[in-house]
């Protein structure tokens, strides 16, 4: 027989994967992809985009997009239960509050990671033979951002009185990454007003630079890259400045494996200590 979460699991991801938004979310992924590299390379008169091209439209384009899936499905999963009275019935059955959280987790995120694996991966075979190595490693790159996201939004749910409120604030914390946090602007404000080093604070707290980042330093740009300071920017430079050209890629790992362990932790310790 089973373990319990394992049902949970199953039960979360069939509900979710059959969602509409996601539908959507995924054919949207699937576009987004395959439109913007087609765009830029004819633009420049090449006959197909090149996997640089390809990486750094989706780091741009499609990431920003990501959490817009997983903050409204992780936001409604505890805080729903409680509102339709059914979480009390689930835990009278054999079926712990632990085994309710990781099977929701767990069930949510294969099922957006499965949507994301589909949107950017049939585009990925359109667009090119067979997908590389570095294209897989976006793949794993969206994967952590979507932990993260579902993360915050379970932490969101446990805390929040009912669906609306919790929906609001996920939505809200999406607008803060994508938006008010944007390192365009703020990147000019902070190099002209402060000095540089006040970036890396700022791409610390917000997931969606750190995936940005992740990308550049791990797949768009050489291990040579600390030799030309010059085309890193003033956050690159910040950066070498601070942790070596050795050290930026541990210290930007480490910031995302915070995002994703510090609110999924937080939203675990509170749904388990919360009363029904």
């Amino acid at each position: 027989m089973l373990p319990p979460v394992i049902y949970i699991i199953r039960k979360e991801f069939s509900d979710s994967i059959r969602s509409r938004w996601l539908i959507a979310f995924t054919v949207i992924t699937f576009f987004l992809v395959i439109g913007l590299p087609f765009v830029v390379a004819y633009s420049l008169g090449l006959m197909a985009p090149t996997i640089q091209t390809l990486i750094a439209g989706t780091s741009e384009i499609v990431y920003p997009f990501l959490p817009l899936i997983a903050l409204p499905i992780g936001s409604a999963a505890l805080v729903g239960e409680r509102d339709r009275n059914t979480l009390e019935l689930l835990l009278s059955q054999p079926i712990s509050k632990i085994n309710v959280f990781v099977g929701k987790f767990f069930g949510m995120f294969f099922a957006v990671s499965a949507a994301i694996s589909i949107g950017m991966g049939v585009a990925a075979l359109v667009i090119m033979e067979a997908p590389t190595l570095e294209y897989f490693s976006v793949l794993v790159i969206a994967y952590g951002l979507t932990a993260a996201m579902l993360g915050l939004a379970l932490m969101i749910s446990a805390f929040s009185k009912d669906r609306s409120m919790a929906l609001g604030i996920a939505l809200f914390f999406w607008f803060l990454f994508a938006v008010l946090i944007d390192m365009g602007f703020l990147s000019l404000v902070v190099t002209v007003a402060f000095d540089p080093v006040y970036l890396i604070p700022i791409v610390a707290i917000n997931p969606l630079e750190l995936v940005r980042q992740i990308t550049i330093y791990a797949l768009l740009v050489g291990e040579d890259f600390a030799v030309n300071l010059a085309t890193l920017g003033p956050l690159g430079i910040a950066m070498v400045k601070i942790f070596g050209a050795e050290g930026i890629l541990p210290f930007l790992y480490t910031s995302m494996a915070v995002w994703i362990l510090a609110p999924t932790i937080t939203a675990f310790v509170t749904f388990i200590k919360k009363d029904i």
